[in-house]
């Protein structure tokens, strides 16, 4: 299922997930707020952290066809009457074409989730990688109320969200099914310093957290 969403220049864009590069207008997201390049505030740090894993999202290459999505759900045994760990959110500006955007847990540098959980249930590990042990998560959704993008969702079992195919078997580092899905250039998996040296116009979502997710 895509969610839509329409904007508009100067429309403040609160994130489910993340904004995009509205043509002719190319925007930065910070703390939850969209601002048109070059506005006041706007203070974009691309530094990349050393050994962290991110996503690269080019939006105009997204056909929508969900295959990062179904890829998600068929290697991680996700029933269709439960969310996926990644969506694709359909992006409107009046008189343009619409833009996809594919996101899921941003695995940030500076993870909120991991810092407000009570039971210590969510850990950074190698890679960068956030994840969750379903064992230990109370479900008292403390991290769902502290990630803004709002990433975390719940189970009848624990709160649940991407590890990036760790919990499938793919090793830290290594490309996720989703990436590995993608056949239009949409969606890019890597170390961030090396998505940065491919693309250096790419735009950094920023918040507070740090995100490990870029636009192009």
């Amino acid at each position: 299922m895509t969610v839509s969403k329409t904007i508009n220049r100067r429309t403040a864009v609160k994130l489910a997930a993340a904004t995009v590069l509205v043509a002719g207008s190319p925007y930065i997201v910070t703390a939850g707020k969209a601002f048109a390049d070059g506005e006041e505030g706007v203070t974009p740090d691309a530094a990349p952290v050393e050994g962290q894993v991110g996503f690269l999202v080019k939006p105009k290459n997204c056909l929508n066809c969900q295959a990062c999505v179904d890829a998600c759900r068929k290697f991680n045994k996700i029933d269709k009457d439960q969310p996926a760990r990644r969506k694709v959110t359909k992006y409107e500006k009046e008189g343009e074409a619409p833009l996809f955007v594919s996101t899921s847990c941003m695995h940030c540098a500076n993870p909120a989730c991991a810092t407000v959980c009570p039971a210590g249930a969510i850990v950074k590990g190698e890679a960068g990688i956030v994840s969750v042990d379903d064992q230990r998560c109370i479900g008292c959704k403390y991290c769902y109320q502290a990630c803004p993008f709002g990433v975390p969702h719940y189970t009848s079992v624990s709160m649940d969200k991407c590890d990036c195919c760790l919990s499938n078997g793919v090793k830290p580092g290594e490309e996720p099914h989703c990436a590995e899905a993608c056949n239009f250039g949409a969606l890019h998996f890597g170390m961030v310093a090396d998505l940065l040296a491919e693309c250096p116009e790419a735009t950094v979502v920023e918040s507070s957290t740090q995100p490990s997710f870029y636009l192009a």
